[in-house]
């Protein structure tokens, strides 16, 4: 398995999966028609439609018209700031335009961009120009093949700067830590905390003394990540490409058991930065999305009133550790429910042994399909020989073959192609439908079928793969177009009231 350090140390409890969302309380009331709505002029040849989401009794993702909005794709960390154990090996492989094209020929309409607060602020209150243009590059990239982008602050293990200094000697039962990506070494305040670990990247004291002094904002250092969001939002904040902000990956609780009150303070400050910083001129509001803790555990279901916010669980059932992925996805729908908002699947995949994977994968579709969720993006694109999930512990070394969307052979990053047998993750879907979706589902086979309800006509919008051309029937469905792509055909329909769509090759 080429991720040997989980991303996700998957340890949520059985009763927290089986648990619901109504003790959380306090949901906002449904979206007013019209509320919050982008405004934005279109001036370039790509530019995408601007998007944002509606909270309440029917959520979603949605376009200036109301459609509803399905985005798939995949992660892509080559802008990550990473700890470099071993100095012969990048820790990420550079995103090129073949790389986006291939997403574009699989059916993604999205990526999961990951940044590092490291990069963004390398110096106390200084915003590197260079990195955000890096950024604004990749973004525009991504614009050109047609895929949104939603912008991660990326974080595991807190930082860089948590690794077990060289030539140190843990206790019985512990061992030296790999450092990994996020937080500044000047925004790491550990107090000289013991580094070594039990085996979780998470659990040393290090670490936990590192969240404990965010929690606290101590020297500032949360207000500085609040801040970093500001300018992040300032510079993207006219620009429909980026769908939205991701506010942190996977935050671990710290020792401190009161954490999760600040972690929802955190939250809320990250969202009111983000918001003054976009109404600057021609800013409008992108989407914040937001995660469980590492472990699984949610904010109140009150921790905000703004609308235009999406929950982003990850979700790695059956493929770290053994929890079943179904019983993931219903505790996660549960939250959703509670907060009144769409969930987008902002990591999920497989790091071993695809043929048996494969079937699993079919499961997880198959469900995701059947919750009508608003899409998800793979872990991830490529893992470069150096990343240390690849590396896993001080001295370690890659495996030959790291399996994620890609394999890549190590040393020397050697792209060996898309693995075959996630085929399933460019199965058919509709990328824009007018009202809402009360049906959704497509086999890995390409035998799709779409139904909604919709008060005013318009354009449906699906995605279908491979050469053959679909057949595509319905009710309340007219004048259906196709359009050949690589990798496959756009297939747009009239549609009205309540509507269904079939489309297959067979």
């Amino acid at each position: 398995m080429t991720r040997r350090t989980p991303a996700v140390p998957f340890v949520i409890a059985t009763v927290a999966i089986i648990a619901t969302a109504a003790a959380l309380g306090g949901a906002p009331t449904a979206t007013p028609a019209g509320a919050d709505r982008p405004r934005v002029s279109f001036e370039r040849d790509h530019e995408l439609p601007a998007l944002h989401a509606t909270r309440g009794d029917a959520p979603a993702i949605v376009d200036a018209t109301g459609r509803q909005v399905t985005l798939r794709g995949v992660n892509v960390n080559s802008l990550g700031d990473y700890y470099q154990a071993d100095s012969t090996l990048p820790t990420v492989v550079p995103v090129t335009d073949t790389d986006w094209a291939t997403m574009a020929a699989r059916g993604f309409n999205v990526v999961r961009l990951l940044v590092s607060w490291s990069s963004l602020e390398p110096r106390p209150g200084h915003i590197s120009r260079s990195y955000l243009r890096r950024v604004h590059r990749a973004v525009d990239a991504a614009r050109d093949h047609g895929i949104y982008s939603v912008i991660d602050m990326h974080q595991d293990a807190w930082g860089k700067a948590i690794a077990s200094p060289r030539g140190i000697e843990c206790p019985p039962g512990r061992r030296p830590a790999i450092g990994w990506d996020g937080a500044p070494a000047w925004a790491t305040l550990t107090d000289g905390a013991d580094t070594c670990t039990a085996g979780s990247r998470e659990d040393s004291a290090a670490v936990q003394s590192a969240w404990d002094s965010f929690y606290a904002d101590r020297d500032g250092i949360m207000t500085h990540l609040v801040r970093v969001w500001g300018a992040v939002a300032r510079e993207f904040r006219a620009d429909p490409a980026v769908v939205g902000y991701d506010l942190l990956n996977e935050p671990n609780h710290g020792a401190d058991p009161n954490f999760l009150p600040r972690l929802t303070h955190f939250y809320r400050r990250a969202i009111a930065a983000i918001r003054a910083a976009e109404n600057g001129r021609r800013g409008f509001h992108h989407i914040v999305f937001f995660e469980t803790t590492v472990f699984g555990v949610a904010v109140p279901a009150d921790f905000t009133a703004d609308t235009n916010i999406v929950f982003a669980p990850h979700n790695y059932g059956e493929s770290i550790g053994g929890l079943p992925l179904a019983a993931i996805f219903d505790y996660f729908q549960s939250l959703a429910t509670g907060y009144r908002t769409a969930m987008w699947i902002g990591e999920y995949g497989w790091f071993s042994e695809p043929t048996v994977a494969q079937e699993k994968l079919g499961r997880f579709a198959a469900k995701e399909d059947a919750l009508l969720t608003a899409g998800g993006a793979w872990w991830q694109w490529r893992q470069a020989c150096g990343d240390p999930h690849s590396v896993a512990v001080p001295g370690g070394t890659p495996d030959p073959v790291l399996i994620h969307f890609q394999r890549n052979r190590c040393p020397g990053d050697q792209n060996l192609g898309v693995v075959s047998e996630w085929a399933c993750t460019g199965r058919p879907y509709p990328r824009f439908a007018p009202g809402r979706l009360t049906h959704r589902s497509a086999d890995c086979t390409g035998n799709a079928r779409i139904e909604g309800a919709t008060s005013h006509a318009g354009i449906l919008e699906l995605w279908y793969p491979g050469a053959a051309k679909p057949v595509v029937t319905g009710s309340n469905t007219t004048r259906v177009r196709h359009r050949r792509v690589d990798g496959g055909w756009i297939v747009t329909a009239r549609v009205r009231a309540h509507y269904a769509l079939s489309a297959t090759t067979t």
